[in-house]
């Protein structure tokens, strides 16, 4: 086995905007990999696989969710426990039980996050839990202080709520930078990007790359991409994120 996806998901909802994805579509994505004979593993899992540990299973896949929206447990919960699969979820720990308001959030309406209530008795099924700052925010604009507060405040407030330390991380909007990969360390076991490809090893355990589900809402080609068919689109939505990016650069210059 030489890669792994480890898929990324927001919200599960019939919202607007690119962080969400209709529950219809997400039970036929899930169905999809079952058909193909995907086992769902630990993300933590790909994490060791990705640092030499022990093997994967032959077409190991890892789930994992941004954000806490209510609707994971709403829309997400019942077909992955009907296949006995598990997902990390990443928290914004100060917003939970609220209301999503960062930068590049719903406004019309705003969509509600689970609370703590909600994510206790999921963590009691078996769902993995982890960091997502504590206020939502681009950590690679913070000092240094902000910083430490952001992933230790975090990592203390989900520790104290579920008994447990989290160990991985997933920063806002992916944005990191080899500074801010050095402090996750220093809290967290692995934390996840949003670079769009598969899992190697050898891959930096703090900067997993992961496959943006909103690119394969055409379940048809979503089944073409889980049976080895849909390479190209894969590339070409990369070519078109790094031209986008470019522009955005180029545009604030």
């Amino acid at each position: 086995m030489t890669s792994v996806n480890v898929l990324m998901y927001h919200s599960i909802s019939d919202e607007p905007g690119p962080t969400s994805i209709a529950p219809q579509t997400f039970h036929g994505q899930v169905r999809a990999l079952a058909d193909a004979g995907y086992t769902v593993v630990p993300l933590s899992s790909v994490a060791r696989w990705i640092g030499g540990g022990a093997p994967l299973p032959a077409r190991s896949i890892a789930i994992t969710f941004d954000d806490g929206f209510a609707d994971f447990a709403l829309h997400a919960v019942d077909p992955l426990r009907a296949l006995g699969w598990s997902a990390t979820v990443f928290l914004p720990s100060g917003k939970m039980g609220g209301l999503e308001d960062w930068r590049g959030a719903n406004t019309h309406p705003p969509r509600s996050l689970m609370t703590w209530d909600q994510v206790s008795a999921l963590a009691e099924q078996g769902f993995e839990f982890g960091g997502h700052s504590v206020t939502h925010r681009d950590l690679t604009t913070l000092t240094s202080a902000e910083l430490d507060a952001e992933l230790s405040e975090s990592r203390d407030e989900i520790t104290r709520r579920l008994g447990r330390a989290p160990i991985a991380f997933a920063p806002p909007y992916g944005a990191s930078n080899p500074g801010v990969r050095r402090r996750i360390a220093s809290y967290y076991g692995h934390s996840v990007g949003t670079r769009l490809a598969r899992s190697t090893m050898g891959d930096d355990p703090f900067d997993i790359p992961r496959i943006e589900m909103y690119y394969f809402r055409d379940l048809d080609r979503w089944r073409a991409y889980l049976d080895g068919r849909g390479e190209w689109h894969l590339r070409a939505r990369k070519l078109l994120r790094g031209v986008r990016r470019l522009v955005e650069r180029i545009g604030a210059r």
